[in-house]
């Protein structure tokens, strides 16, 4: 899925007027992602470690150095930080977008993630990227439907007909 991902993010970039540099940074921040989470899923679920204690600071004397002017640096190339850049970038990115929304809605996937915390800081800016939200909890079971009316209108699917309600002698349907 990743390497379509990349393929898709190199061939619809340059079309899409993204500059080449931009698509070229793009398509290393996604196999780097990919790189570290293979690595992760390789080494397995890790306990976490404990906090360590904070080291005693030395007072150390600093002596005043001569400043110097800064140096102009050239801005460098960034990846944008907004939510969904990815998708909105290039929207031939969808599919992948879906793929991602079913697997993190899959109950062993979700239920892995929380088994190896890992996993999540390395698929976080993956999923920032393609604005999908990671939940704080996994969902163990679909999600609901929303909550809708239907039932007051037309009843529980189980009633029996007695207890269906019945239109009044006045009602009439009128024409729109």
């Amino acid at each position: 899925m990743m390497n379509a991902l990349c393929d898709t993010v190199a061939e619809h970039g340059p079309a899409g007027y993204v500059p080449v540099p931009m698509v070229n940074l793009i398509w290393t921040r996604l196999q780097n992602l990919t790189t570290r989470f293979l690595a992760a899923l390789a080494r397995g679920p890790i306990p976490p470690r404990a906090k360590p204690t904070p080291k005693p600071t030395s007072e150390a004397t600093t002596e005043s150095q001569p400043t110097q002017p800064p140096r102009a640096r050239r801005k460098r190339l960034t990846l944008p930080c907004r939510e969904a850049w990815l998708y909105r970038l290039i929207p031939e990115t969808g599919f992948t977008r879906f793929t991602l929304q079913h697997i993190l809605a899959d109950p062993e996937f979700a239920g892995f993630l929380v088994a190896n915390p890992k996993l999540i800081r390395i698929l976080t800016p993956l999923y920032n990227a393609m604005g999908i939200d990671l939940p704080t909890e996994p969902p163990f079971a679909p999600d609901p439907p929303p909550d809708s009316r239907r039932h007051i209108i037309f009843g529980t699917p189980d009633c029996a007909a007695s207890e269906s309600p019945t239109p009044d002698q006045d009602f009439k349907i009128q024409p729109a």
